[in-house]
């Protein structure tokens, strides 16, 4: 088992099989003072499933409402996942040669986001493209004492699609470390921002 905190102010304790594969994890609520140390709770437990080939297949949790379900091909590389995360359901394709996944976001069986990442040398992110929903931000008058006042609200049922792209140019040393990254982002349709990105080992 590993603590992760420590004994006394617990936040997860994680329990590993004897071939050291993580099988079972318990996250606690949070602590910010003696009072609410004594009375923690536990929150979620999930449950790690393997196949026979040693493979992590799928995580559940204790609630019921929070799952990963790994899917591989015949060559054994992933090809897919699906994340149920409360009312919403995260599904990633894996592309192979060249690199790229593609994530899709749902809730209640509608699409709200999509994002494909396409990478170099099989690990780094050099460019991303997608788009996601927003709700429309709309106004209201109502009456108190007498008074109109008016509030705005987020329309679910009236979504605005914005696109979004962003292209990093990345510069690496002769020993294929990235120090480099020069970064184009265009978002929400035509808002674009440009900087650099600079990594020391």
């Amino acid at each position: 088992m590993v603590y992760l905190n420590s004994p006394k102010d617990l936040s997860e304790i994680v329990e590993f099989d004897k071939a050291r594969r993580k099988v079972r994890s318990v996250k606690y609520s949070a602590s910010y003072n003696r009072r609410t140390r004594k009375n923690k709770a536990v929150e979620k437990i999930k449950l790690y499933n393997y196949d026979s080939l040693d493979r992590l297949i799928n995580i559940k949790d204790s609630l019921g409402t929070d799952s990963i379900i790994y899917r591989f091909g015949p060559d054994g590389r992933l090809i897919s996942s699906r994340k149920n995360l409360g009312n919403f359901i995260y599904h990633t394709e894996y592309f192979y040669n060249p690199f790229k996944t593609t994530t899709t976001q749902m809730r209640d069986s509608i699409v709200v986001y999509e994002k494909t990442k396409e990478y170099e040398k099989s690990f780094y992110v050099k460019k991303t493209s997608g788009y996601n929903y927003e709700p429309k931000l709309k106004k209201d008058s109502f009456l108190i004492n007498g008074e109109i006042n008016i509030a705005s609200f987020k329309d679910y049922q009236d979504l605005e699609r914005f696109e979004n792209e962003k292209i990093l140019k990345n510069i690496f040393k002769h020993n294929g470390q990235l120090i480099n990254s020069e970064v184009k982002s265009v978002f929400m349709n035509d808002r674009i921002n440009e900087y650099e990105l600079h990594y020391n080992y």
